[in-house]
């Protein structure tokens, strides 16, 4: 059984997983207007990056700031952001699904694997806040 804390933290990480979708998904629309669908989605992909450390580091798992785990956090996106490639490539390129709506599929199949890299870089790399 999940204990208390883990749900709560689950909870944190899906509020702030919500706050950076919806500022990503605002980059990607706005950037649509002047880019390729692809290349908007990489530009507001690494964005919400940065933005996501910071509010993953602080509101959900309560660590102080630390250059180990900020270095390191990318690589989780990474990963993620070959699978959400090939995910909104797919959705849009092949199941002609609208290039508006390509980025949330994908980011609605990858936030077990996100939480699961996000928390072992972020927990293992700084010190809890005090």
């Amino acid at each position: 059984m999940i204990k208390r804390a883990r749900l709560f933290e689950i909870a944190r990480f899906l509020l702030a997983g919500t706050a950076t979708t919806v500022f990503s998904y605002a980059i990607y629309l706005a950037l649509l207007f002047v880019l390729p669908y692809m290349a908007a989605y990489v530009i507001s992909f690494a964005a919400g990056i940065v933005f996501s450390y910071f509010i993953n580091t602080y509101f959900v798992f309560s660590r102080r700031f630390n250059w180990q785990s900020f270095l390191r956090f990318p690589l989780v996106y990474a990963a993620q952001l070959a699978i959400n490639l090939g995910i909104v490539w797919l959705s849009v390129d092949r199941f002609g699904i609208k290039k508006e709506y390509a980025p949330l599929i994908a980011v609605a199949i990858s936030i077990p694997v996100t939480y699961l890299m996000s928390r072992a870089i972020i927990k293992n790399s700084g010190d809890a806040r005090q």
